[in-house]
């Protein structure tokens, strides 16, 4: 196998854990919002009452809830797709799929990262260039993988 292809795997799988774990932060992130704000199950009487929570918190909550649904809504998509080039780009690709696949993904991963942080912080222009950005790698990694089947015989 080609060293740029074992390092377009190894590179996929880093990646992918580093953004795994960005969402396990953030769903334990927003657990936390739930907690302060009232928002977990009724039967959690440890928690705050959703009466007696602040309007900041249940804000926080709805931020946090945001945050977790736009990254359902980009990372498991994107994920399934680098993955999915990944074997495109092993079965035909040539090393410039590879290195093109390890730097699409990583700058992805990147923008899921500044995404979250622009939106924690209430950086809208940052956050939709993240957002943007991101996006625009998604396409990128599945365009890429679908280019390197041409080169499978």
């Amino acid at each position: 196998m080609d060293n740029s292809n074992i390092q377009a795997i190894r590179a996929t799988a880093i990646l992918s854990v580093i953004l795994f774990t960005k969402v396990f932060v953030t769903n334990i992130g927003l657990g936390g919002a739930k907690w302060n704000a009232g928002g977990r199950s009724p039967e959690d009487k440890y928690q705050t009452n959703a009466e007696e929570a602040s309007e900041d918190a249940k804000a926080a909550q709805l931020k946090a809830q945001r945050i977790v649904n736009n990254d359902l809504e980009n990372i498991t998509y994107t994920l399934t797709l680098a993955w999915g080039a990944l074997y495109c780009i092993v079965l035909g690709g040539s090393d410039w799929n590879a290195w093109a696949h390890i730097v699409i993904y990583g700058i992805f991963v990147f923008c899921r990262y500044g995404h979250s942080i622009a939106y924690m912080s209430g950086k809208s222009y940052l956050r939709t260039t993240f957002w943007t950005l991101g996006v625009t790698c998604s396409f990128a990694i599945g365009i890429n993988g679908a280019v390197a089947t041409f080169g499978i015989e």
